[in-house]
């Protein structure tokens, strides 16, 4: 069941009337007093504030006075906001839910103010909550999202307006969403007959590469002289679960004050980190606590420290679990494929799924991202954590369109 925090749920109670609550908190880590005399951190208020309740609402009407619109970086990051609030409404209609409420805490990590213009590195942590349709009344159910954000602002007339926003949207479609779900499979109990590429040697992503440099170390793992054998051990599902929520990232809901686990490095900037956290989930001793083996690694000290490229890249990861036993693919297709329900799966293959399990992303041929299953929410969605951009416990297919391709893998042990 998808975690519901009290204090998320006292800001959304405006939700069985249906109306949005929309919140936001600008904290500062660096130069807070810079941020606060520009008149900044009003401005950051106001705009992470209106995009939440665009999502919310379905409504932008409200962005165009954030942004400078004579520049066309300017334009492109409004049109952004625009192509993400669409698809959102998209999914919503498609899945059969309404969103009803969201927050939004900013913490700006360094400013740099020249004249009329300001350079921000923030982060975001945004959270939503939805209702579904069938049962519009019911608690919401909650997710977060966290993302990183490299921020232009220009000062036109005595107000600061958005230039430029770079960051890893995970609701940045522009694809429709895939059609509700089809008429039950009668293949029931098969995976989808789709022929699957064997995992490469490159995964390229919209969110990431997930090749982080470091990868592709041949070290022994944990700083071991010898070879290391794995040994018989279960796979500790609940433990697994603990852990992603814990190192989820900035994510509304996450634990660890929104850090990673420092123990690894992070490789957000240098090609993506989902896959070093599912691993992380999956190996870790305070995790699922799978042993590690040649194959698969992460050294922590020495001149070989850092990961083993089936450690951090994600067709290397999904093609060394399934080689070597640890799990088994479940189903392979697009959402109409895995979600068809079934005479004894009503969300189809994807209710197979179990925490602690894994789903993969493909899109063009190459797995591109990895998230790891944390549970479902009121009404059985499955529901996942993962790094770049960070979620907690948000529903399996949200960021994601009829392109893409699903792999659900079911860990063994």
């Amino acid at each position: 069941m998808l975690n519901r925090r009290p204090a998320m749920v006292y800001l959304l109670a405006v939700a069985t009337c249906m109306a949005a609550a929309v919140s936001t908190l600008v904290e500062t880590t660096d130069s807070p007093s810079i941020v606060s005399e520009a008149g900044i951190a009003a401005r950051l208020d106001a705009l992470y504030r209106d995009r939440a309740q665009a999502i919310v609402r379905g409504d932008t009407g409200n962005l165009a006075s954030h942004y400078d619109l004579e520049s066309a970086y300017g334009r492109w990051a409004l049109d952004r906001e625009h192509r993400r609030t669409r698809y959102v409404e998209a999914w919503s209609k498609a899945r059969g839910v309404r969103f009803v409420g969201a927050s939004a805490r900013i913490k700006v990590d360094a400013v740099e103010v020249r004249g009329d213009t300001a350079w921000l590195r923030l982060r975001q942590s945004a959270g939503f909550a939805y209702v579904h349709d069938a049962d519009p009344h019911a608690p919401p159910d909650n997710f977060g999202i966290g993302t990183r954000h490299s921020v232009e602002l220009v000062r036109r007339n005595g107000t600061w307006l958005v230039r430029r926003d770079w960051y890893t949207d995970p609701l940045d479609e522009d694809s429709i969403v895939a059609d509700v779900r089809p008429s039950p499979d009668p293949t029931e109990g098969h995976a989808p007959k789709t022929q699957a590429p064997a995992p490469g040697e490159h995964g390229h992503s919209r969110e990431s590469t997930d090749t982080p440099h470091s990868a592709g170390t041949s070290a022994s793992p944990g700083g071991h002289e010898g070879p290391v054998r794995p040994s018989v051990r279960q796979y500790d599902r609940a433990r697994a679960v603990a852990y992603a929520d814990r190192y989820c990232g900035f994510a509304w809901g996450g634990g660890n004050d929104g850090e990673y686990n420092p123990k690894y490095k992070d490789f957000t900037g240098l090609g993506g980190d989902c896959t070093n956290f599912v691993s992380q989930v999956l190996g870790d001793a305070d995790a699922g606590g799978l042993p590690m083996d040649w194959t698969w690694h992460y050294t922590l000290t020495g001149p070989g420290a850092g990961p083993s490229r089936a450690w951090a890249q994600a067709e290397a990861l999904v093609g060394y679990l399934i080689a070597s036993g640890r799990a088994t693919r479940l189903a392979r297709g697009t959402y109409p494929e895995v979600a068809a329900p079934l005479r004894q799966l009503a969300n189809g293959h994807v209710g197979a799924l179990r925490p602690g399990d894994i789903v993969a992303y493909e899109e063009r041929g190459r797995i591109q991202h990895l998230a790891i299953v944390t549970g479902t929410d009121s009404h059985g969605y499955i529901v996942v954590n993962s790094h770049t951009a960070d979620r907690y416990h948000v529903p399996w297919d949200l960021g994601w369109d009829r392109g893409t391709v699903f792999w659900l893998l079911s860990i063994t042990r």
